[in-house]
C-alpha cells in the first residue's frame, strides 16, 4: 500500500489510482485491481465468496437496526470504531447459526446471549468507571429492567476525570427487533451524582410492554459531566464515557 508524501492530498479516483484516507495510516493510494464483479456472481470458483458476501451483508442490516434503535445514546457512548466492531460480533452470532446451510445463517435469537458485554466505546467500560459492580436483571412476566447501582464513594470508586464535577447513570430496556423500524428503548437516566461523599445505593428501572416471544437486551451507561452555575456540560473532549450490554434475556 502506497502512502502520499506530499503536500497536496487527494480523495477519489485518477485513473487507475483509488486515493483515500485511513483513520491511522493516513492517505493513501492504490491500483484499481481485483476481480471483475460479473465474475464473482457468476463463477463457481467464488461459491465460498459469494456465501461469505451474503452472510457479512446480513450481519450488516442486523448491527444497522441495534444502530438505529440506540441512535440517541450513540451519541454520547460510541466510539468511532463501534460500528464495525458491532457488524463484526452481528457476524459472529450469525456463524453460530446450526441450522441453515453455509451462504444462508441467519441471527438466531439463541445466538443473542452472544451481544451481552458489548462495549460500545472501545476505550472504556463501566468497570474502568467505577469500581462496585453494577447489576442488571429483567423480570419477564412484569417486563421490568431493573440496574442496581451499589453504595459508593466517587473519590475511591470512581475514575476521576480532569474537569468532571459530576456523573450520571444510564439503563436502556430495549426489544431486540430487525423491523424495518425497530421499536425505541425505554431509558432510564439518575440524576447528576456529584463526584465528592458517600452515594448510597439507588435502582433504575424501565418497564418494557410486556412480550413473551421476544429478546430483551439491557444496556448501563455511566456518564461524566462538569456543572457550571447550576448547568451541567458533557466532557465532550472525554473518551472514557462507557455503554455496555449488560443483560440479553432470551425467552
Amino acid at each position: 500500500m502506497a502512502k502520499q508524501e506530499s503536500l497536496i492530498k487527494f480523495r477519489g479516483k485518477v485513473g487507475d489510482l483509488s486515493f483515500s484516507k485511513h483513520r491511522s495510516r493516513g492517505y493513501e493510494v492504490r491500483m484499481k485491481g481485483g476481480v471483475d464483479k460479473a465474475r464473482i456472481q457468476s463463477d463457481p470458483n467464488f461459491q465460498r465468496t459469494r456465501e461469505n458476501m451474503a452472510e457479512f451483508g446480513s450481519a450488516a442490516s442486523s448491527a444497522k437496526q441495534i444502530r438505529m434503535q440506540l441512535n440517541n445514546l450513540l451519541r454520547t457512548f460510541a466510539d468511532n470504531t463501534m460500528r464495525n466492531r458491532l457488524t463484526a460480533l452481528m457476524h459472529r452470532i450469525q456463524k453460530a447459526d446450526s441450522l441453515n446451510a453455509r451462504g444462508e445463517r441467519i441471527f438466531l435469537d439463541e445466538n443473542s446471549i452472544m451481544l451481552k458485554g458489548f462495549e460500545f466505546n472501545q476505550a472504556s467500560s463501566l468497570k474502568t468507571l467505577l469500581g462496585p459492580k453494577l447489576d442488571a436483571m429483567y423480570e419477564r412476566s412484569f417486563g421490568e429492567a431493573v440496574l442496581t447501582i451499589p453504595q459508593f464513594n466517587p473519590q475511591k470508586d470512581v475514575m476521576l476525570l480532569n474537569g468532571a464535577t459530576h456523573m450520571r447513570f444510564t439503563l436502556a430496556a430495549a426489544e431486540l427487533s430487525m423491523a424495518e423500524v425497530p421499536p425505541r428503548p425505554v431509558i432510564e437516566v439518575s440524576d447528576y451524582i456529584p463526584l465528592i461523599g458517600v452515594h448510597a445505593e439507588e435502582a433504575l428501572a424501565a418497564t418494557l410492554t410486556v412480550d413473551a416471544t421476544k429478546v430483551v437486551y439491557l444496556v448501563a451507561g455511566i456518564s461524566m459531566y462538569q456543572e457550571v452555575n447550576g448547568e451541567y456540560y458533557p466532557l465532550k473532549n472525554n473518551p472514557y464515557n462507557a455503554m455496555t450490554i449488560v443483560e440479553v434475556d432470551i425467552p
